[in-house]
């Protein structure tokens, strides 16, 4: 690994669900991670070990997720390891690149709610690492062969939220990241709430892809704005 991810100062962003309001916080990879237990901020961070790349010092996730890990990890009672939580547009294009056919168009680790998980030297099992995650997280990903993937996704779709001006979320902060990757916001703009700057790039994104220009981020503009797996 050539980045120092233990190092690196992350701007890690935690939007509160009970207050629907954002929690922002400048960390370094080390320092426990706000809202949760047992979980350190590198181990969030946006890093491929596919690709020996940090794409990007930004985290984004949400409390419901952080609960879910911290109920999680208290009933396995044991470390365990995560080798993907939050990943960018661009990391989750690459990884398709890279695995055809199995890395979601839709996913959630690029809204943060996400965690895939694995044994720490052989201290629990995969299957028994599966039975308990079914009684805690949303989403159970079915094959547990290589991992556990659970995810705090809203129930009942395998798709994103409609969001649009004056929504505030993680999936705010995934359409600004989608608008960033397709050229139409900058870096900065990637904040998590859907203001006047993120509308107007929804609408020239509508515009240019034959889309209605209503700045509303429904499923036909979800899926223009995200790259196909």
């Amino acid at each position: 690994m050539s980045t120092d991810l233990k190092n690196t100062i992350y701007s890690v962003n935690i939007f509160n669900t009970n207050t629907a309001q954002w929690e922002r916080y400048t960390l370094k990879g080390l320092e426990p991670m706000p809202k949760a237990e047992n979980l350190s901020v590198y181990e969030l961070a946006d890093y491929s070990s596919d690709f020996d790349k940090l794409y990007t010092t930004y985290i984004f996730t949400d409390t419901k997720t952080l609960n879910q890990w911290n109920n999680y990890r208290k009933a396995i009672g044991t470390p365990i390891r995560i080798t993907r939580a939050y990943c960018s547009v661009k990391h989750n294009k690459d990884l398709a690149s890279k695995y055809p056919g199995q890395v979601a168009k839709y996913s959630q680790h690029i809204a943060g709610k996400a965690f895939d998980m694995v044994p720490y030297y052989g201290n629990i099992t995969l299957e028994q690492m599966y039975k308990i995650a079914l009684s805690y997280w949303t989403f159970v990903e079915p094959d547990y062969s290589s991992h556990i993937h659970g995810d705090a996704r809203d129930p009942g779709s395998p798709y994103y939220p409609i969001v649009q001006y004056g929504s505030q979320n993680v999936y705010v902060a995934t359409c600004q990241d989608a608008l960033y990757y397709n050229g139409y916001l900058t870096l900065t703009d990637i904040d998590g709430i859907f203001g006047d700057i993120t509308k107007s790039a929804v609408i020239k994104f509508q515009k240019d892809h034959n889309l209605t220009p209503d700045g509303i981020v429904g499923s036909q503009t979800w899926s223009a704005l995200l790259p196909d797996t």
